[in-house]
């Protein structure tokens, strides 16, 4: 009897090392497990390109303005960028690149896997195009004119810069701003801009504008033209030329 319960004990004895080895790896195996299987889920994100409203806005009396942004790319992907502003770049490290101050219009991105001579196309998601002036409702020009308050053939004394006075006129309908600018003489450098304003029953909106113009030495005339500019309607408006003769000439 004693000696079958030596050897029972014995048995339990050499079997406990074996159950608490078991019971030890069964949590780290499980973990092993729960870590595959989440890594399995993740999926990379896919390339993609989206055009939204730019937040620096345009130059005085050009188009609005977009931003570009392009996510999802592999780290250091070189692109070329088709549409109204094209361009190469490579993108970030997180395989993204924004390209603020873009034209509206459709865009599209070109690529190629690393190793792969496949070439790969991602058409960008475009939004609708903004308002002019950024406001609600839309206003359909006809008709962009500028006259000239100051008379040619008058006499002044150009010892100062004579001043040059004219009125200029947007006439539309509907509700909305309309963006416009000034250009002096033959410059095409906008020396003021704005934002008309149409309200419902506005026929017309009146725009005016005084500058003054430049004298040199010994000038005996000065001659100043206006142009008033509406970009979003591509029309345009030139008042006559004014010529003012100068007194202390001579």
């Amino acid at each position: 009897m004693n000696r079958q319960t030596n050897r029972h004990r014995l048995a339990v004895l050499l079997a406990a090392p074996l159950l608490v080895s078991s019971v030890a790896l069964a949590p780290a195996v499980a973990a092993q497990g729960r870590t595959a299987g989440a890594g399995a889920a993740r999926v990379p994100a896919a390339p993609s390109c989206e055009l939204s409203p730019g937040t620096g806005g345009g130059n005085p009396g050009g188009s609005p303005r977009y931003d570009l942004h392009l996510s999802g790319f592999a780290p250091n992907q070189s692109v070329r960028v088709e549409g109204k502003s094209s361009f190469r770049a490579s993108v970030g490290g997180d395989g993204s690149l924004d390209r603020q101050g873009v034209r509206y219009g459709t865009y599209g991105v070109d690529y190629r896997d690393s190793g792969s001579k496949q070439g790969k196309h991602v058409t960008c998601v475009t939004p609708p195009r903004q308002e002019p002036g950024g406001g609600k409702g839309e206003v359909k020009v006809g008709k962009v004119e500028v006259v000239a308050l100051t008379k040619s053939g008058t006499t002044v004394d150009c010892t100062t810069p004579p001043k040059f006075e004219f009125d200029g006129r947007i006439t539309g309908s509907g509700k909305g701003g309309v963006r416009y600018y000034w250009t002096y003489n033959s410059s095409a450098d906008p020396i003021a801009s704005g934002t008309a304003e149409f309200t419902p029953g506005t026929v017309s909106v009146s725009l005016f504008k005084a500058v003054t113009g430049s004298v040199m030495a010994n000038t005996p005339t000065v001659t100043v033209y206006l142009t008033l500019h509406v970009p979003d309607a591509g029309l345009s408006g030139r008042s006559e030329s004014v010529t003012l003769t100068c007194l202390n000439h001579g």
